[in-house]
C-alpha cells in the first residue's frame, strides 16, 4: 500500500511554498519601509514648505509693520510741523493786531486834543470808581437781606 502523500515530496513543497511566502513577506516589509520612507519624505517637504511660508509671512509682515510706523513717525511729524507754524501764524496775528491797535490809538489820540482826552480819561476813572462803589454797596444790601430774612 502506498501512502497517500509522499512525506519527503511533501516536506520538499511545503518548504518551497514557506520560502516562497517569506520572500514575498521579506519584499512587501521592503516595499513598506521604502513608501514609509518615501510618505516620511513627502511630511518633511511638506513640513518644510510650511515653516518656508511661516517664515515668509513673518518677514512680509515685519515689512508691513515697519512701513506703517515709518508713515506714522512721517505723519506724527508733518502733525507737528503744522502744529508748529499754526502757533507761528497765530503769533503772527497776535502781533497785527496789536500793531494795529496801537497805531489806531496813537492815531486817536492824535485828532483828540489833550484837553478832551484828560477829560473823558477822568470821566472813564470816575465812573469805574462809582460802580466799585454801587457794587460794594449792593453787596452790603444783599447781605442785610439775606440776614433779615434768615430771622424771619
Amino acid at each position: 500500500m502506498r501512502p497517500l502523500r509522499d512525506p519527503e515530496l511533501s516536506g520538499h513543497k511545503e518548504k518551497k511554498i514557506i520560502a516562497e511566502l517569506q520572500t514575498t513577506i521579506s519584499s512587501l516589509k521592503e516595499e513598506s519601509s521604502r513608501q514609509q520612507l518615501a510618505a516620511e519624505r513627502r511630511l518633511q517637504d511638506v513640513v518644510q514648505k510650511f515653516e518656508d511660508e511661516k517664515q515668509q509671512l513673518i518677514r512680509d509682515n515685519d515689512r508691513a509693520i515697519k512701513v506703517l510706523q515709518d508713515e506714522l513717525e512721517n505723519r506724527s511729524n508733518q502733525v507737528r510741523c503744522a502744529e508748529k507754524k499754526l502757533q507761528h501764524r497765530e503769533l503772527e496775528s497776535q502781533e497785527q493786531i496789536t500793531y494795529i491797535r496801537q497805531e489806531y490809538e496813537t492815531k486817536f489820540k492824535g485828532l483828540m486834543p489833550a484837553s478832551l482826552r484828560q477829560e473823558l480819561e477822568d470821566t472813564i476813572s470816575s465812573l469805574k470808581s462809582q460802580v466799585n462803589f454801587l457794587q460794594k454797596r449792593a453787596s452790603i444790601l444783599q447781605e442785610e437781606l439775606t440776614a433779615y430774612q434768615g430771622r424771619r
